[in-house]
């Protein structure tokens, strides 16, 4: 780069020749341009993230890029095929000519054109929507917190563009690696722990994957209030103080938290005492958590069928009428759960009609 150059980078804020870093900034900037990345689009640029992508996508991923066609013919997947299987996972279809995958996608097919040679297309396609919303949610809760704790800070700080590419840089050359490696050892630790939860408790293995599980709804109240009123903060507060506590206690609990709905969570166990001593501390819990809300808790019970990473069946469905009819800091419960609790006191609430089942129900609160 000329010394034109460079006074146009310093001038923009992208390189600053002051810094502890400049020798290791000006590295860069001579990296990003020799592969491609000119001087007016590293001035011009307005959003961080597509330098980000532009300098370092062979750093996330690696190898040859490949179109559609090639992939298929590497992996012998029709390209139609293909393309489902992308839509499964969450990504939109390419143009013809774009090399938007590399060779690990084309491992990736290769096993998905197995499994579905086991277990047939359709199921393949189930399990490849569950594992694209799960890398979707892992990979944006990353971002957030790379954007808000790494960039975010460096921005306000008043580093330059070029200092917080190189942060972007050694994250992406010693974190990710790192960070993959232990996201398949939490992986490997799930199979064992669900594993153990259908040896113990599931019923013998049908096409629907049919389990007797007790299913809980936990919600905050008062939220609904806080978007009305456009304080984000204090409801950022109460959903981050309600994921804390939530993820903790269920965990703890030896329950499976299933998936977050917004200001509400959803769990299941096999064992109704369980469930239920859960629900108390998630309400105990949020009692005395700074800037929380109250919790409310429903629950039911009954056979409802495992599939594609969630939960389907009547007992489910009641669950989430039973939380809607509790008021705050309540469990209530189905007469299932109370039958089944061994080390539990309940009080009837009387009889309710919830939406969508026909005939009225009796509710139970738990007392102790």
């Amino acid at each position: 780069m000329t010394p034109a150059d460079l006074e146009r980078l310093a001038a923009a804020g992208v390189y600053d020749p002051a810094g502890d870093d400049a020798a290791e900034q000006l590295a860069l900037l001579d990296d990003l341009v020799a592969r491609g990345i000119s001087v007016d689009a590293l001035v011009n640029s307005v959003r961080l993230g597509g330098l980000v992508l532009q300098g370092f996508e062979q750093l996330i991923r690696p190898g040859e890029h490949l179109t559609v066609e090639e992939v298929a013919t590497s992996s012998n997947v029709p390209a139609d095929a293909v393309l489902r299987v992308r839509r499964a996972w969450g990504f939109p279809d390419p143009q013809p000519s774009e090399r938007c995958f590399v060779s690990a996608d084309v491992e990736a097919l290769v096993l998905v054109r197995a499994m579905a040679g086991l277990v047939g297309p359709e199921l393949t396609l189930h399990v490849c929507r569950a594992v694209g919303t799960a890398m979707s949610r892992l990979a944006e809760a990353e971002i957030a917190l790379i954007r808000s704790q790494v960039e975010g800070r460096m921005e306000a700080s008043g580093a330059s563009v070029a200092s917080i590419l190189l942060r972007y840089r050694a994250l992406l050359e010693h974190v990710l690696p790192v960070m993959l490696r232990a996201w398949d050892t939490v992986h490997r630790g799930y199979l064992v722990h669900i594993g153990r939860r259908y040896t113990r408790w599931a019923l013998p293995p049908s096409e629907q994957n049919v389990v007797d599980m007790v299913v809980g709804f936990a919600d905050l109240t008062h939220s609904t209030a806080l978007v009305s009123q456009l304080d984000l903060a204090g409801l950022d507060r109460a959903l981050t103080a309600f994921e804390d506590v939530s993820t903790d206690l269920i965990a703890a609990a030896g329950a499976t938290l299933v998936k977050r709905l917004g200001d509400g969570v959803m769990f299941v166990t096999p064992e109704a005492d369980v469930a239920c001593t859960l629900g108390r501390r998630l309400i105990e819990a949020m009692r005395e958590a700074p800037s929380a809300l109250p919790v409310k808790v429903g629950l039911a019970a009954g056979h409802v069928a495992a599939l594609r990473g969630d939960f389907y069946g009547p007992a489910v469905h009641r669950a989430a009428r039973i939380v809607t009819t509790a008021p705050p800091e309540m469990v209530l419960v189905s007469r299932e759960v109370r039958d089944r609790a061994v080390n539990a006191v309940f009080r009837s609430t009387g009889v309710h009609t919830l939406a969508g089942f026909g005939d009225p129900i009796e509710l139970f609160e738990l007392m102790a």
